[in-house]
């Protein structure tokens, strides 16, 4: 009877053994799983800084400096070719046979430069110290780089400002975008209100671009445009053009810049003088 009752309990239906099967199973896959996570950890860094922007000036830095290394050396070639102790038949014969293609490609190289010596020595240094925190293995040594050009922040266009150290296509898209909110820049330092702009690469360009003295930005009619005209520009708030707009509407026209801080309050953006008409 004893042996009977054993058979019966250790005798299992097919549903409970499908139930252990798949329980054994679960937990096996869990180990193997938590062996695997252990022995090979997700290799990830955080920084507190802008990595998107660390990266893009380091690359920057990078590639000026490999370009620039190759112009002096082409360059210091050109010029032992062109030696005043050598014959002219002999200077002929050598320029001909070995360097002619390399000169041309030197002098062209050189006419396309556009990054400034500053620029250049000033992305060194930053370059340096993010080799100090690990981000490169070893200092760069600094080079001679040229920029004649300085940008028109006003009237350049995407393709144009993608030439200023640090700034790529997307950099060059908000900088534009953020002109056209704005009715055109009066200021290089509104540069720092450009989307995702940080401190470390507007002083990379501030010294490479201008506002031009004539410049007159495109100017909201505070008196005549709507609420949602004004609403648009970048220094106005909701609740500021609610105010402007009940004034207007129960005690008439603004007609100044003093006036319009009395309405819009302590919040007023300063800069919002630049952008606004009273006729």
């Amino acid at each position: 009877m004893e042996t009977d009752n054993f058979k019966r309990f250790m005798t299992f239906s097919r549903g409970e053994r499908i139930a252990i099967i798949t329980i054994v199973s679960m937990i096996v896959i869990i180990l193997i799983a938590k062996y695997i996570i252990i022995n090979n950890p997700p290799k990830r860094d955080y920084f507190k800084h802008d990595l998107d922007s660390i990266i893009a000036r380091r690359e920057a830095v990078l590639d000026s400096v490999r370009r620039a290394d190759s112009l002096a050396k082409e360059t210091a070639k050109a010029n032992k070719i062109f030696s005043p102790g050598e014959s002219s038949r002999k200077l002929g014969s050598r320029y001909a046979r070995n360097d002619k293609k390399k000169h041309a490609k030197t002098k062209e190289t050189a006419e396309k430069r556009t990054i400034d010596d500053s620029v250049g020595k000033r992305f060194i240094r930053q370059a340096n110290a993010f080799a100090s925190s690990g981000l490169h293995s070893a200092p760069l040594h600094s080079a001679s780089v040229e920029m004649t050009a300085i940008i028109d922040l006003n009237t350049a266009d995407t393709t144009l400002l993608k030439q200023l150290p640090g700034i790529g296509g997307a950099y060059a898209k908000w900088i534009v975008n953020y002109r056209e909110k704005l009715g055109g820049y009066c200021e290089t330092e509104q540069l720092l209100e450009v989307y995702r702009m940080d401190t470390a690469r507007y002083g990379g360009i501030k010294d490479h671009v201008k506002i031009d003295s004539t410049f007159t930005p495109n100017k909201l009619k505070i008196n005549y445009d709507t609420f949602k005209v004004l609403l648009k520009h970048p220094y106005l708030e909701y609740d500021d053009v609610k105010r402007i707009v009940n004034y207007r509407e129960h005690k008439g026209l603004i007609t100044s810049w003093e006036q319009l801080v009395k309405i819009v309050g302590d919040g007023i953006k300063p800069k919002l003088r630049y952008y606004v008409d009273y006729l």
